[in-house]
């Protein structure tokens, strides 16, 4: 929702109000109230923690009852978003609760200190988030809150506060709600990308830092759990950044989802290069999140090229057009790029052996429809779902797929790749099948001679092309796979 716009003066310059001008004038005996109590609990509290049994209650209600105080007459007044004497207020606090970790931080080798130092640090963040709370709204709020993380990070691996990764967590939580859950983050700002460049990529880049200076504690003991939901809410950013990014820029708009080829067929490709970077990189590929985020990637990518590419949004029935120009048109951002990024996925990612076979079929049925859509591209034009079907682009199908059995045999046998070298031979043997069910009826003249002949020669250079490459089997009758 939009805010007002500012009171402007008569001369069109923006009212400045004073802090504490929209009060109602009884509010003013309330808020002394509220900040006397709030110095008597930071005080006493600050005091008694010293050499006391119970450090970690007295440091809590010091650094914590005045920021609960100040959250809770902010509620009680309901002030209106201009006024700045409440985030004024939260920062004096933050730098007070700093002030405090001074002396806590000479004598933390005493009993419970340490406990004090920690609470003070939470504190002031809060006191930082309950300021943010109170003057940003929507995507700059959440921004705010996610600057906290690294900084808690920083301040847990400056002092060895490990008690403060249960903060870390608590505020870590409440962004990923705010931008992984919150249905309403799609009404943040304008329509645009501005948005959701920083609301997205700031919060991913502090999670990252976060992360790496949470692992690299000096005990060696940084990598726990909470390092991992870091990596996994930096790693759920960047993605949301890459696909709301896509629909911004395509659409215009977030309110309506994608529903043309092109746009999910983008959607499909950042997926999947990002399983990609995660399966290649150095630093993050054994790293838990970096293999199960790929593997979901390269999954949610499989599922949407079978059900949206292949089926639901598949020119051949949904009249969209693919483009003019023959290969760089919607057919390859759909089927061939796909294909080709989930055959490296599947070259880089150490899956079962018997797994492969399985896992390849999508990208090469992917390869396949494009062939397939291309021979009709060259024959019906931007848009193929059209009735006819002339017998020089029937013919094209047998030449084609056959080509590209042969090419797909070459690439078997030099690589040593058995479920390659099977999905060839039965690719061969449908174009067989196809020659002489179909052809040998459907097509006339010059296009039946050509298909019979070009599958004559094709199998005589197959045949020669598999004893070449196969190689002779060795000692012990065996043949290399």
């Amino acid at each position: 929702m939009q805010a007002p716009p500012p009171a402007v003066t008569a001369d069109g310059h923006p009212i400045v109000p004073s802090p504490g001008a929209g009060l109602p004038f009884q509010s003013g005996r309330f808020l002394w109230a509220v900040g006397g109590f709030a110095l008597l609990y930071g005080m006493c509290g600050f005091i008694a923690l010293w050499r006391s049994t119970r450090a970690a209650l007295w440091s809590s209600l010091a650094a914590w009852m005045p920021v609960v105080l100040l959250a809770l007459a902010y509620w009680r007044l309901d002030p209106p978003q201009a006024d700045t004497l409440w985030p004024v207020a939260s920062l004096a606090l933050a730098a007070l609760l700093v002030a405090g970790t001074g002396p806590l931080a000479r004598h933390r080798h005493q009993p419970g200190v340490s406990l004090g130092l920690a609470a003070f640090a939470a504190g002031a963040v809060g006191a930082l988030s309950l300021g943010a709370v109170m003057l940003l709204r929507e995507a700059w709020l959440t921004v705010a809150l996610a600057a906290q993380v690294p900084v808690l990070a920083w301040l847990e691996r400056r002092m060895g506060l490990r008690s403060l990764r249960a903060v870390i967590l608590l505020v870590a939580g409440a962004v990923l709600v705010r931008l992984a859950l919150n249905p309403s983050v799609l009404e943040y700002g304008e329509d645009g990308l501005g948005w959701i460049v920083y609301g997205y990529g700031l919060p991913a880049a502090g999670f990252f830092l976060a992360a790496h200076w949470l692992r690299s504690a000096p005990d060696g003991k940084g990598d726990d759990g909470v390092v991992a939901l870091l990596e996994a809410g930096g790693l759920a950013f960047v993605t949301l950044l890459l696909s709301l990014g896509i629909q911004a820029l395509t659409r215009g708009t977030l309110d309506e989802p994608p529903d043309t080829l092109r746009e999910v067929a983008l959607h499909t490709l950042v997926w999947l290069a990002l399983a990609l970077l995660l399966a290649t990189g150095r630093r993050w590929r054994t790293r838990p999140v970096a293999v199960w985020g790929r593997r979901i990637l390269a999954g949610l990518a499989a599922v949407q090229a079978a059900a949206l590419h292949l089926v639901a949004l598949n020119p051949l029935w949904s009249d969209e057009a693919v483009g003019a120009w023959p290969v760089a048109n919607t057919l390859l951002l759909a089927y061939g790029l796909p294909a080709l990024l989930g055959l490296l996925f599947l070259w880089v990612e150490p899956l079962p052996a018997r797994l492969r076979p399985w896992v390849a079929l999508l990208p090469l049925v992917l390869l396949g429809t494009n062939l397939a859509l291309e021979i009709r591209h060259a024959f019906q034009g931007p848009v193929l779902s059209g009735p006819d079907l002339p017998d020089a682009e029937w013919y094209g199908y047998s030449a084609g797929f056959l080509v590209a059995a042969v090419l797909m045999l070459v690439a078997a046998l030099r690589y040593r790749l058995g479920w390659l070298r099977h999905a060839a031979m039965a690719l061969i043997l449908a174009v067989v099948a196809k020659v002489f069910l179909s052809d040998m009826a459907e097509l006339g003249g010059l296009y039946r001679v050509a298909s019979f002949l070009g599958l004559g020669l094709s199998l005589i250079g197959v045949g020669y092309l598999y004893r070449r490459l196969q190689g002779t089997a060795p000692q012990g009758g065996q043949t290399v796979a």
